[in-house]
Protein backbone atom coordinates (compact mmCIF):
# COMPACT_ATOMS: atom_id res chain seq x y z
CA UNK A 1 0.00 0.00 0.00
CA UNK A 2 1.28 3.30 -0.96
CA UNK A 3 0.09 6.98 0.90
CA UNK A 4 0.08 9.61 -1.87
CA UNK A 5 -1.30 13.57 -1.96
CA UNK A 6 -2.32 14.82 -4.75
CA UNK A 7 -3.84 18.06 -5.66
CA UNK A 8 -7.84 18.15 -7.00
CA UNK A 9 -9.78 21.02 -6.82
CA UNK A 10 -11.77 22.11 -3.20
CA UNK A 11 -15.25 22.07 -5.25
CA UNK A 12 -14.54 18.97 -7.23
CA UNK A 13 -12.89 17.12 -4.06
CA UNK A 14 -16.02 18.57 -2.18
CA UNK A 15 -18.69 17.61 -4.80
CA UNK A 16 -16.88 13.74 -5.09
CA UNK A 17 -16.88 13.88 -1.69
CA UNK A 18 -20.62 13.96 -1.19
CA UNK A 19 -21.17 11.75 -3.91
CA UNK A 20 -19.13 8.78 -1.94
CA UNK A 21 -21.03 9.16 0.74
CA UNK A 22 -24.28 9.30 -0.65
CA UNK A 23 -23.80 6.15 -2.40
CA UNK A 24 -21.33 3.79 -0.28
CA UNK A 25 -21.47 5.81 3.33
CA UNK A 26 -18.76 7.45 4.73
CA UNK A 27 -15.14 6.69 4.64
CA UNK A 28 -15.39 4.66 1.32
CA UNK A 29 -13.07 7.35 -0.85
CA UNK A 30 -10.04 5.36 -1.02
CA UNK A 31 -11.94 2.46 -1.95
CA UNK A 32 -13.31 4.18 -4.55
CA UNK A 33 -10.29 5.39 -5.81
CA UNK A 34 -8.92 2.19 -5.79
CA UNK A 35 -11.58 0.89 -7.91
CA UNK A 36 -11.24 4.28 -10.12
CA UNK A 37 -7.48 3.18 -11.04
CA UNK A 38 -8.18 -0.57 -11.47
CA UNK A 39 -10.88 0.62 -14.32
CA UNK A 40 -8.73 3.22 -15.62
CA UNK A 41 -6.28 0.51 -16.13
CA UNK A 42 -8.73 -1.68 -17.71
CA UNK A 43 -10.73 0.31 -19.64
CA UNK A 44 -9.36 1.64 -23.12
CA UNK A 45 -12.25 3.74 -24.09
CA UNK A 46 -11.65 5.49 -20.65
CA UNK A 47 -8.25 6.01 -21.33
CA UNK A 48 -9.41 7.73 -24.57
CA UNK A 49 -11.88 9.55 -22.84
CA UNK A 50 -9.81 11.40 -20.27
CA UNK A 51 -6.95 12.24 -23.13
CA UNK A 52 -9.54 13.83 -24.38
CA UNK A 53 -10.76 15.70 -21.34
CA UNK A 54 -7.40 16.40 -20.82
CA UNK A 55 -6.75 18.29 -24.40
CA UNK A 56 -10.08 19.91 -23.73
CA UNK A 57 -8.33 21.79 -20.09
CA UNK A 58 -5.37 22.24 -21.81
CA UNK A 59 -7.46 24.45 -24.57
CA UNK A 60 -9.46 26.20 -21.85
CA UNK A 61 -5.97 26.95 -20.11
CA UNK A 62 -4.46 28.38 -22.79
CA UNK A 63 -7.99 30.63 -23.20
CA UNK A 64 -7.63 31.91 -20.19
CA UNK A 65 -5.49 35.48 -19.59
CA UNK A 66 -2.60 35.05 -17.72
CA UNK A 67 -2.80 37.38 -14.72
Amino acid sequence: MVKTTIDIDDELWKKFSIKVIEEYGGRKKNDVIEALVQEFLADKQLVEALNEWMKEQEKEKTKKPKQ
